[in-house]
């Protein structure tokens, strides 16, 4: 019996960059499975405005003006492969963006539709007929609406809530929900009913020495879940030298599954700084980490064979 070679990733955030590096994954690291596990969606929109026949945009800090249609589509490219949502607009619809909420809010899941639309129809493009298994899973961070997109996709399947048949008699057990962070994300749960949905989910497994858990949130109190503590108004709070000072901010829930059920691998996300892989009791847990906003697909390549994990490598690129 042969090794299977998964690819994980996670946190791409928007990234047209990382997205088209994880498509490519397949073939660059000899992958018969490709998997994001969580946060795909992007943070914010990047307004360019036109004005007197020039194009305006503020970005990290930057004043841009563009003068042709050249720079703006350059522009654009430096802003999706960074994460975020370049959007052509003028003063007036400026003026309504800052004054209505609802019309913002509007505007922002339009775009985060677009560009989810844009990556299923390339990894269409890329992956049909290639003998490739790609998942792509939401996160906490995702809207619901992007769901929908999913469900009308062909090479690409969104693995939440389901446990999944792989090649060679593994199994593939997913969910992009998370414990409570301040922000109540869209897939925040507080960790009783995390645990719920975590344990209805595990009633589909065979056999735990061959599932591999694709959980967005890492267990807590590891290496994997270290994230700055933040004050009342969700700054950092820092210590000794300016440095911040690091929590523990993963599930329990997470923990006590992968501690009761002792699957073969799991594999999580969500706390970008967190990058490392720990043993906890038999399985071997990773989390990659991201970089994404820096168009670096941080991600893991994992060879298993029969029940054990033959090798594993953190990568970047």
């Amino acid at each position: 019996m042969g090794e299977l070679r998964i690819f994980f990733t996670t946190d791409l955030h928007g990234s047209d960059k990382c997205f088209k590096k994880f498509i490519s994954a397949s073939q660059f690291y000899k992958a018969s499975v490709i998997i994001v596990g969580g946060d795909i969606t992007g943070k914010m929109i990047v307004p360019i405005i036109e004005k007197n026949g020039a194009y305006i945009s503020k970005y990290q800090g930057v004043e841009r003006v563009m003068k042709s249609e050249k720079e703006v589509v350059e522009f654009e490219s430096i802003v999706g492969d960074s994460g975020g949502y370049p959007y052509r607009t003028n003063e007036e619809e400026m003026q309504k963006i800052a004054a209505d909420d609802a019309y913002k809010d509007q505007l922002f899941k339009k775009l985060i539709l677009q560009r989810v639309e844009e990556w299923l129809t390339l990894a269409e493009e890329r992956l049909k007929g290639k003998g490739v298994e790609c998942f792509i899973m939401p996160g906490n961070d995702d809207i619901f609406d992007i769901d929908q997109a999913f469900a009308k996709a062909g090479v690409v399947e969104n693995p939440e809530g389901k446990v999944i048949e792989l090649p060679m008699g593994y199994q593939l057990l997913s969910s992009g929900f998370s414990n409570l962070t301040p922000w109540r994300c869209p897939r925040d749960l507080p960790e009783e009913e995390l645990q719920a949905r975590l344990n209805d989910i595990t009633s589909g497994v065979r056999d735990f020495k061959k599932c591999i858990f694709n959980l967005h949130c890492p267990p807590y109190d590891t290496v994997l879940d270290e994230a700055p503590k933040l004050d009342k108004d969700l700054k950092p709070v820092l210590g000794l030298g300016g440095t911040p000072i690091m929590v523990h901010v993963g599930s329990v829930s997470v923990r006590s599954l992968i501690e009761k059920k002792a699957p073969l691998l799991s594999l999580h996300g969500h706390i970008h700084e967190s990058r490392g892989a720990i043993r906890l009791g038999k399985t071997l847990s990773i989390n990659p980490g991201s970089e994404y906003s820096e168009g670096v697909l941080r991600g893991a390549i994992i060879n298993l064979k029969d029940d054990s994990v033959k090798g594993y490598l953190l990568t970047s690129g």
